[in-house]
């Protein structure tokens, strides 16, 4: 199989794929704003919707989720090109696997604070490792590392870490 060149169309497979992960990666966002919303909400008072949506694109308190949101709007604009390139859509996907890896420190903090907080996170967290795996990503570079994760994404919370030492 040949590597993909800079005018390679996308082939019917690998859209369906980052299909799928865009998909995975939406409802993911969505879960983690809802999360986020509830903890803004408790601390600071209830906001209306339209501030609401304010706060996402201004407040820092938010802010951990714009690489997120950007990813998110990269593989829809990458889907709208005629044909998708094939070598953008492996770029986009290894770079999903890098933002689930914890790469951006605070995006990494907040989503394994997330993931402890939302049991909705935990199963958009599997969904997310699923797409990720299904898509094509770079072959592995000298050092063994590339965009497929062959191991979990993210560290998923510990249910035994919080159980008391007993025998």
């Amino acid at each position: 199989m040949t590597e993909p060149t800079d005018n390679t169309p996308a082939s019917a497979a690998h859209i369906a794929a980052m299909q799928a992960l865009r998909a995975a990666l939406l409802a993911q966002h969505k879960v983690l704003i809802a999360n986020d919303r509830l903890q803004y909400d408790a601390i600071f008072g209830p906001v209306p919707t339209g501030r609401f949506v304010q706060l996402l694109t201004e407040d820092a308190w938010f802010r951990w989720l714009d690489p997120l949101s950007r990813l998110i709007v990269a593989l829809d604009e990458w889907l709208e090109q005629t044909p998708p390139q094939a070598d953008a859509g492996i770029a986009l996907a290894d770079e999903a696997a890098k933002l689930f890896r914890h790469t951006d420190v605070e995006f990494g903090e907040r989503y394994r604070l997330a993931l402890q907080q939302a049991p909705d996170a935990v199963l958009g967290q599997s969904q997310v490792v699923a797409a990720l795996r299904g898509a094509p990503q770079s072959p592995p570079d000298a050092s063994g590392k590339s965009g497929k994760s062959d191991a979990p994404v993210a560290k998923e919370p510990d249910a035994s870490a919080n159980e008391g030492d007993g025998a």
